[in-house]
């Protein structure tokens, strides 16, 4: 029978609270990423800890975004930005719809005229 190797579920909330990958996790616990898929799966309270970690890292990053975009001394554009970009679906994009037709009559002979007519010299241009 394998023996499972001791996970500090404290260690593992930390590492997942500060936003490394699963196999980053894994190698920093000393074990091998289907250890982590496997444990997931059948140990209930390491897969809570490991969504709880992950969860504690995501409030704490939109925390901190949230209090740069409303900080009333220095607000952040970039945070107002990102957050209303993804919160309230702005956006950059302009969207134009065209209808009908666009075009243009050149009279290269009329504007050259003109252009004699007033004294400039068009191979001047």
């Amino acid at each position: 029978m394998r023996q499972n190797k001791e996970i500090n579920l404290d260690e593992l909330f930390n590492l997942a609270k500060i936003g490394l990958t699963e196999e980053q996790i894994a190698t920093s616990l000393g074990v091998h990423q289907s250890t982590m898929t496997r444990r997931k799966k059948d140990d209930a309270d390491f897969a809570e800890t490991l969504k709880a970690g992950k969860q504690a890292g995501i409030t704490a990053v939109t925390n901190a975004l949230f209090t740069g975009a409303t900080n009333e001394a220095k607000p952040s554009t970039s945070a107002q930005i990102f957050f209303l970009k993804n919160r309230a679906r702005w956006t950059d994009r302009i969207e134009t719809e065209h209808t009908g037709s666009v075009g243009f009559d050149v009279q290269l002979d009329s504007a050259l005229s003109t252009l004699k007519e007033a004294g400039i010299d068009p191979a001047s241009l």
